[in-house]
């Protein structure tokens, strides 16, 4: 089979797509057979690639800057409404129980999906379910129902539903963006992608820090303005595949760097424990820290720069990672992004001043950013169920937050103000120790088939 000439694709319904390998020697272009639901609107060259694709980037940002703005300051919200600490950490933790139970719904159910739609429906349920809960909470504290147990659940249940429909908005957009793409032009599409949720997880902890203060509704309000514009952009978006499969056949493809499919997925499962630590300890740091945070005298807008410091490195990162490789494949890494992360807590745990929570979040955030866009490129290079590694990165995600959100709630109400970060040390230990026996056994294996 002869590669293509002209990178575009080929017009007959069993099109190319180009993967770039990159080696020491050359650039070698594989052709690679698509089936025909996987044909795009636009030809799949990197001009096509970079450009029909800003829509998308634009949807990310605007639902990022609103989610972001309103669970940054949702601890404070449920605080208002009468709430406890075990309250605020289930608020979080109930949104992506919903999410991760209709992502594996989703998942089981749609052999075939359309993304445009799906993630307009989405978008559409998570606008509902903002507009509910800012009613509620506009009525909890206009009359004088502040504490009513029923109305505060009534709060945690709509961010319940928001969170449930945002499984059908993350996981379709990333295979969306992704889709068909190999080398150094998915490397670039996932790093300009992450480069726009990111960038908006840096204005949004902000603006709703600076809302919470003037008025509780605010963010939620805020919120609900983002995803309508969200909805424009995916309303005009034509960019890639209409339609995919969600769980396509498997086609095992040359990945640069790797030496076989077995290191592959160890690196997988290694980043993916590094990603489930990275979300377990936001989601502690997010709920449970918020409280503290204020109790020590410092203000909700403050809070939300310190978010936005987060935000700031997480950016900083994902944005370095997507325009260069030389990490690929570097297990030391993703070693040191447990290192990190504990450095982090302990941080958080004896410190009391502001520069030292400073210094927390930017380490913090540096580590997870890094931990989040190598699972997501170890997910998605070497095959082409795309979108059943996006399920799988949104999944970890879920569970991270729920056990760091949920068992973080019930720790500093039941224990202490700050067990929830003794808890997440040891989660992170146990990462750090499941990282190094997969490591070791990889090189124990290869040590045995060279003998």
């Amino acid at each position: 089979m002869q590669p293509q000439k002209n990178g575009r694709d080929s017009p007959d319904n069993h099109c190319s797509a180009i993967i770039l390998w990159n080696s020491k020697a050359a650039a070698i272009e594989w052709p690679i057979p698509r089936c025909k639901t996987m044909k795009g609107v636009f030809s799949k060259n990197p001009i096509n690639a970079l450009h029909g694709v800003r829509p998308l980037y634009g949807a990310a940002f605007m639902m990022a800057i609103s989610l972001n703005a309103w669970w940054t300051t949702m601890p404070f919200i449920v605080r208002n409404i009468g709430g406890s600490e075990d309250h605020v950490g289930y608020a979080w933790a109930a949104n992506m129980f919903g999410y991760l139970v209709c992502l594996l719904l989703a998942g089981a159910a749609l052999g075939q999906h359309n993304p445009k739609n799906t993630t307009r429906i989405a978008v559409a349920i998570a606008f509902v379910s903002a507009l509910a809960m800012s009613i509620v909470v506009y009525a909890i504290l206009s009359k004088q129902l502040v504490g009513n147990l029923v109305l505060i659940w009534t709060v945690i249940a709509a961010g319940a539903v928001a969170g449930a429909a945002m499984s059908l908005f993350w996981p379709f957009l990333m295979s969306w963006v992704s889709e068909d793409f190999e080398g150094p032009t998915l490397n670039r599409r996932l790093g300009t992608y992450n480069g726009a949720w990111s960038g908006a997880a840096i204005v949004g902890p902000l603006l709703g820090g600076i809302f919470i203060e003037t008025n509780t509704v605010f963010p939620v309000v805020f919120a609900t303005c983002g995803m309508f514009v969200c909805f424009l952009f995916l309303s005009v978006a034509t960019d890639g595949s209409v339609h995919a499969s969600l769980f396509g056949d498997e086609d095992a493809q040359p990945v640069a760097g790797c030496e076989n499919r077995a290191d592959l997925m160890r690196f997988r499962w290694i980043a993916r424990i590094a990603l489930f630590s990275s979300w377990a300890c936001l989601g502690v740091n997010r709920s449970q820290f918020a409280l503290l945070f204020t109790d020590f005298g410092y203000s909700e807008t403050l809070f939300g720069i310190m978010v936005m410091i987060f935000g700031v490195c997480n950016f900083a990162v994902m944005t370095a990672v997507g325009r260069c490789a030389f990490w690929h494949f570097k297990s030391a890494l993703l070693l040191a992004v447990q290192v990190l992360l504990a450095v982090s807590l302990v941080l958080i745990i004896y410190g009391r001043s502001l520069p030292v929570f400073a210094l927390s979040f930017i380490v913090m955030g540096g580590a997870f950013g890094f931990a989040y866009s190598s699972h997501l490129y170890y997910g998605a290079c070497g095959t082409k169920k795309r979108s059943v590694q996006m399920v799988i990165h949104e999944t970890t995600i879920s569970i991270g937050v729920i056990v760091g959100s949920g068992a973080g709630g019930y720790f500093a109400k039941n224990l202490g103000l700050y067990w929830p970060y003794f808890f997440a040390l040891i989660l992170l230990t146990a990462g750090f120790l499941a990282q190094l026996i997969l490591l070791l056994n990889g090189k124990y294996i290869q040590l045995k088939s060279k003998k």
